[in-house]
C-alpha cells in the first residue's frame, strides 16, 4: 500500500524537480529542506520533525509499493543521496531500459531455497528474553549473545574460519549505520563483517547494505589491518527464524552484491521480540 510519503514524493518531483518541458531533471538531488517542503504541501499530516530520517524509514517498507507510479512512469526510481551535497537525503535516478519495477536491489527471501539450522535459546537469561521487542537493536543483541552469526559460518558458510569475535552493535557512521559487527579470522587474515539487522517486513536494500560495508571500510578499526570488509545481513522471516546472508567483499561502491552463503537460523525456545 503507498504511504503517506508517496505524496511527498510525487510533489517533490513534479513540483521541484522534473521539466516536463524537456522530460528531465532540472536537479536529481532531494534535500531535507525539499523533504519539509513536501510535507508541508503533500504531507497529510506526516510529520516534519526529523526529515533526515525520510529516506531511511522508506527502505524499511515496501518500497515499490511506497513509490509513486507516476514518477516511475516518468523513467526515474529513487537511490540514497547522503553525502552528495548539503543536506542531501535522496536522490531520483533514471530507470534502466525495460526496468519493470522502481526497485529491483531487494534481496527477496524464499523459504524453498535455503536450509534451517536449530541454535538452542537456554544460554540467554529469562529476564533479558522478558526485555525482548521487535527492532532492528534487539534482533542484533540476540544475534550476537546467541552466536547467530558464528553458527551460520560454521553451518552454511564455505570460508574457512578460525575464528568469529563480537565487536560492537550500533555503529555510527557518517553515510550510514552497522547494526553488528565482527570481526573474522580466515586462511587470509582478519576481516570486518558489518552486519545489517531488518525486522519481518523490513526489505534487505542492497545499497543500504553495500553503503555502510563501504563506510566501514574507511574506519580506523578496518585501516588499522583488516584485510576487508564482509556485507552480511539478518533478518527475522518467522517466529524466531532469522534468515542470514553472507555476501561477497566489496572493492569499491561499484561492486555488485554478490551472495556468497544463505542459511536460517531458527531459535530454541523461542525469543520473545524475534517475530
Amino acid at each position: 500500500m503507498p504511504s503517506k510519503k508517496t505524496s511527498v514524493i510525487e510533489w517533490i518531483f513534479f513540483n521541484l524537480k522534473f521539466d516536463s518541458g524537456s522530460g528531465l531533471l532540472r536537479d536529481q538531488i532531494v534535500t531535507f529542506d525539499d523533504i519539509s517542503a513536501g510535507i508541508a504541501a503533500a504531507g497529510d499530516g506526516l510529520s516534519s520533525k526529523n526529515p533526515a530520517n525520510f529516506w531511511k524509514d522508506l527502505t524499511r517498507a515496501d518500497m515499490n509499493a511506497s513509490w509513486p507510479t507516476s514518477v516511475f512512469a516518468a523513467g526515474y526510481t529513487g537511490a540514497d543521496g547522503i553525502g552528495l551535497g548539503p543536506g542531501a537525503c535522496f536522490q531520483f535516478v533514471a530507470t534502466l531500459e525495460g526496468q519493470e519495477e522502481p526497485f529491483v536491489d531487494v534481496l527477496e527471501y524464499d523459504e524453498s531455497l535455503v536450509q534451517t539450522h536449530v541454535l538452542q535459546s537456554l544460554s540467554m537469561p529469562v529476564a533479558k528474553k522478558a526485555l525482548g521487542r521487535r527492532d532492528e537493536n534487539w534482533l542484533a543483541q540476540v544475534s550476537a549473545d546467541l552466536h547467530v552469526v558464528e553458527t551460520f559460518f560454521s553451518i552454511f558458510s564455505s570460508r574457512p574460519v578460525q575464528e568469529i569475535a563480537f565487536l560492537q552493535t550500533g555503529i555510527k557512521l557518517r553515510k550510514g549505520e552497522v547494526d553488528a559487527a565482527f570481526s573474522v579470522r580466515d586462511d587470509v587474515g582478519v576481516w570486518l563483517l558489518s552486519a545489517e539487522a531488518k525486522g519481518k517486513n523490513d526489505p534487505i536494500h542492497l545499497p543500504q547494505i553495500r553503503r555502510a560495508a563501504i563506510q566501514f571500510s574507511s574506519t580506523a578499526a578496518a585501516t588499522l589491518g583488516a584485510v576487508g570488509v564482509i556485507p552480511f545481513a539478518l533478518k527475522i522471516v518467522g517466529n524466531s527464524r532469522i534468515y542470514c546472508v553472507e555476501f561477497e567483499p566489496l572493492s569499491d561502491e561499484s561492486s555488485p552484491m554478490v551472495v556468497a552463503a544463505a542459511g536460517v537460523i531458527e531459535l530454541s525456545p523461542h525469543v520473545a521480540g524475534i517475530s
